[in-house]
């Protein structure tokens, strides 16, 4: 299961394999209309499941003759709690009917703006569906490189047309994780880390969703779920630790130890010639920042940390220290093992950016 939500309300809604959105006791599927017969994706045809973005919105594709049929759920603020929309865009050139598939225990009704379970509004559309089928298949044309969409909510006059488009989702939410710890690293890792950072801040709380975000700069949510949790969360907080690729790769970056900071303690072979960096690294004494560039096989070191620290970097130059707050060096050439598990760097001399761009 993949979730979407906003940062005000958490996780609100989750899309399993088959872009099937369940919420609650309800599920809202979708079908596909090939000649007679309806295509339900994963059943009738193999589909794929994507977040193109760091931000919660999944996308679910199915293939249709010359293109794509493609579903994309997302949540939105609206005021009063959330609403989750799924739109789906007829990205073939011909034109398809489209279903929403209401699944839901107790009476489902049709009106005129929205689907009600027992009276209460659940599913929300711009204009009412072109047919009704089985009582609860919501039936509708889509020309070619268009798109349809409803809305899963529990209120009353939701204007399906006014909500943000998955683009501006998208945006939102790449403001939102500009901030606290960010990094510049290899794909396909950059993008999972992203990812993780957003899902971090829908997280529930919890003493290792507490010391993670912590350990990644966000100090306002870290706060406000502090604030949530019971004693013996708190109390679990100081010896909790996280894992999954935040873990992992807040542990290769950098590394405290008295008044000495490791730079990148995890260095991975596949890194090396990648360009990589890490702004606001949140630390005991305040926070720090590195780049690293290369000079054909030798490593560029940029830094920018607490004053009356030594910097070091073992994994990349085991001889090489610091003791000065903010500077930049060119480091040897990685030990012969490293290089044996890599790739030889091949980027050409050029010169370092300076360091000052992490004041």
């Amino acid at each position: 299961m993949a979730g979407v939500g906003t940062l005000a309300s958490g996780i609100t809604a989750s899309v399993d394999e088959h872009g099937t959105v369940h919420h609650g006791s309800l599920r809202l599927g979708w079908r596909i209309r090939k000649g007679n017969d309806w295509l339900v994706p994963g059943r009738d045809g193999p589909v794929r499941r994507s977040r193109p973005h760091a931000a919660p919105v999944v996308h679910t594709s199915l293939r249709i003759s010359g293109g794509d049929a493609v579903e994309r759920v997302y949540a939105v603020g609206d005021g009063d709690g959330n609403t989750v929309v799924v739109e789906i865009e007829n990205d073939s050139p011909e034109a398809v009917a489209v279903a929403f598939a209401v699944d839901a225990p107790g009476t489902v009704t049709v009106d005129a703006d929205c689907v009600r379970v027992d009276g209460v509004p659940t599913v929300a559309f711009a204009r009412r569906p072109g047919a009704v089928e089985d009582g609860a298949l919501l039936v509708y044309p889509v020309p070619h490189r268009t798109t349809v969409r409803v809305a899963v909510t529990t209120r009353s006059g939701v204007d399906v047309r006014t909500l943000a488009d998955a683009d501006a989702v998208v945006r939102a939410w790449d403001r939102l994780l500009d901030r606290g710890l960010r990094t510049e690293l290899p794909e396909p890792l950059q993008s999972e880390v992203d990812a993780a950072r957003a899902d971090l801040l829908l997280a529930a709380p919890s003493a290792e969703a507490f010391v993670a975000l912590e350990a990644w700069g966000f100090d306002d949510e870290g706060i406000e779920m502090w604030a949530r949790l019971r004693m013996r969360a708190r109390r679990a907080a100081k010896r909790a630790r996280y894992g999954g690729v935040l873990g992992e790769t807040r542990a290769a970056l950098v590394r405290e130890e008295g008044g000495t900071i490791h730079i990148l303690p995890g260095f991975r072979a596949t890194w090396l010639g990648q360009q990589l960096a890490a702004h606001d690294v949140p630390l005991r004494r305040g926070s720090c920042s590195f780049a690293v560039r290369w000079h054909g096989a030798r490593p560029a070191l940029l830094w920018d940390v607490p004053p009356g620290t030594t910097v070091r970097a073992p994994e990349l130059d085991a001889t090489w220290s610091s003791s000065e707050a903010v500077g930049e060096t060119l480091l040897a050439e990685p030990s012969t093992s490293l290089l044996s598990m890599g790739e030889r760097a091949q980027v050409d001399g050029t010169s370092v950016d300076a360091p000052d761009q992490f004041s």
